[in-house]
């Protein structure tokens, strides 16, 4: 009983990483697709963003099991993408970093340790 809980609670917060971070990617798309009236608006919507990856992340990041390293790396990706306004970003980078991420979850979630901190 107590395992499944646990399970479910690992599932929901990796999920939720995961909404977080696309959400923070189609930010940077639609800043590069130049959606936002200005600048302002743009930065407001990559802080929002920001503040909703980094605390999915630190429920990932706090048990420090599982797909921690992942989960940086698709942190690391996300930053690159909305560094400094970033017009031509490496999306292709993003995309291996998060299925990298939704692979090690899944493996930790059927009771294998990839991605042990």
């Amino acid at each position: 009983m107590a395992s499944d809980i646990l399970y479910l609670a690992r599932r929901d917060a990796y999920a939720a990483f995961l909404t977080a971070a696309d959400a923070e990617s189609r930010v940077a798309w639609y800043r590069v697709e130049g959606r936002y009236a200005d600048e302002a608006e743009a930065l407001a919507a990559v802080d929002t963003a920001y503040v909703a990856t980094r605390a999915a992340f630190n429920v990932i990041d706090v048990e420090g099991v599982g797909p921690v390293k992942e989960a940086r790396a698709v942190l690391e990706r996300l930053a690159a993408l909305n560094r400094s306004g970033n017009r031509n970003p490496e999306w292709k980078d993003f995309k291996a970093s998060r299925e990298s991420f939704v692979e090690a979850a899944s493996a930790f979630l059927r009771g294998g340790e990839p991605g042990r901190g």
